[in-house]
């Protein structure tokens, strides 16, 4: 009885475990059959559906586009909803209209497990705007770049999308922001002031501003517009997964001797070792340090710290707005909750209204309107200009 039992448990071992690699043999197949080029442009084709909608503020078209039988795809469409309804209602009380948006797809890796393939993939957003008094209507580009996890699945011979996971140019907005609540913005109530800035190739602290902006956009990494092949510095380390890399990556513009060259110094610096990639200091990499290195250290001066509104706003004897006072290459830095600095940027350009753009990695970013993404009227700007 002992040796019929020890059979039966021995054949139901070997099925089990021709089960198992048989499971494997076929994800394996599934991995090495995937084409890239093909999934490809199933992700561009529904990326740029959903950038359709940012366009249009017509949120219809994206219930096609995702798994709603399950709980993750429901999540991923309610989150764009919010985002075509953010970004159209951020356009019209900014007096813009979105012309055009295209996202292009790259991908890095795709597995497939059963009738789900997981991709890693990078996506370069373009977004074309003019504003709505511009009797010249010149079109004005920025450019986001964002990392994918993504999951699709077939439903009814279509791809669609079963999971996405991202860091998003508009989270930060979109935690507080409810539709048809435009007091979120902070600025429905006056009318934004012409803006301008100028470019002073060396400042008296030794720091090249016309080198730290092209630097800036050299190594903004994914985004539309960014150059060296959408590639970061490969001399510096990349804390994207470790808390972010804004930090770091404006600490580079000011600092590296390819860009803004800023002198270095005990507190503030980077080492390289002999192999491997170049590590900062404290100062270097943590935004509330870098922020209270700059203005005390006397390499930045704050022009003006408060919401939007208090930054953009004229006063009534006509003097020009607080946010007019930033020149290329000065910094901005972005609290969320009193002495909680989240995130920094560099000013890069001004539009065609000269509204002043911002580069910034993590979330990266070309040339971008420098409120986008942070509407909440509780976050609070420091502007800081470079000596």
């Amino acid at each position: 009885m002992f040796k019929k039992l020890n059979l039966k448990l021995l054949i139901l071992s070997l099925f089990i475990l021709t089960a198992a690699f048989s499971i494997t043999v076929h994800s394996l197949q599934n991995t090495e059959n995937i084409d890239d080029e093909a999934l490809r442009k199933e992700f561009e084709r529904i990326y740029n559906i959903r950038s359709g909608c940012l366009v249009s503020g017509d949120t219809g078209p994206l219930n096609e586009l995702f798994d709603t039988s399950r709980k993750y795809g429901i999540y991923s469409l309610d989150h764009e909803i919010k985002r075509v309804l953010y970004l159209k209602e951020w356009s019209n009380e900014r007096g813009i209209q979105f012309k055009n948006i295209d996202s292009v797809v790259r991908i890095k890796k795709a597995t497939a497990t059963g009738d789900i393939v997981k991709v890693s993939l990078e996506e370069s957003y373009r977004f074309d705007y003019i504003y709505d008094d511009d009797p010249n209507l010149t079109l004005n580009s920025f450019g986001v770049g964002i990392r994918h996890t993504a999951k699709i699945i077939k439903n009814q011979g279509k791809w669609v999308i079963y999971q996405d996971w991202y860091t998003d140019c508009f989270e930060d907005a979109l935690q507080s922001y409810e539709p048809g609540s435009a007091a979120v913005f902070g600025y429905s109530d006056f009318e934004l002031p012409v803006m301008s800035g100028f470019l002073t190739a060396v400042s008296k602290t030794g720091y090249n501003r016309e080198r730290a902006v092209a630097y800036a956009d050299k190594y903004c990494g994914t985004a539309w517009g960014s150059g060296n092949n959408y590639k970061y510095n490969s001399k510096y380390m990349d804390y994207n997964g470790a808390g972010g890399d804004c930090t770091n990556f404006v600490s580079q513009v000011l600092g590296d001797e390819e860009a803004g060259g800023l002198r270095q110094d005990t507190t503030w610096l980077c080492s390289f070792p002999k192999y491997g990639r170049g590590s900062g200091s404290s100062a270097w990499v943590n935004a509330d340090a870098l922020k209270n290195y700059l203005i005390y250290s006397g390499k930045a001066k704050v022009i003006k710290a408060g919401t939007y509104s208090e930054l953009t706003a004229q006063s009534q004897e006509g003097s020009k707005a607080h946010i007019s006072n930033l020149c290329l290459g000065d910094i901005i830095c972005y609290e969320k909750g009193r002495g909680n600095i989240d995130h920094f940027a560099v000013v890069t350009g001004f539009d065609s209204k000269g509204y002043p753009l911002i580069n910034s990695h993590t979330t990266d970013r070309y040339h971008v309107p420098w409120d986008l993404g942070w509407g909440d009227k509780k976050i609070r700007f420091f502007l800081l200009h470079i000596n």
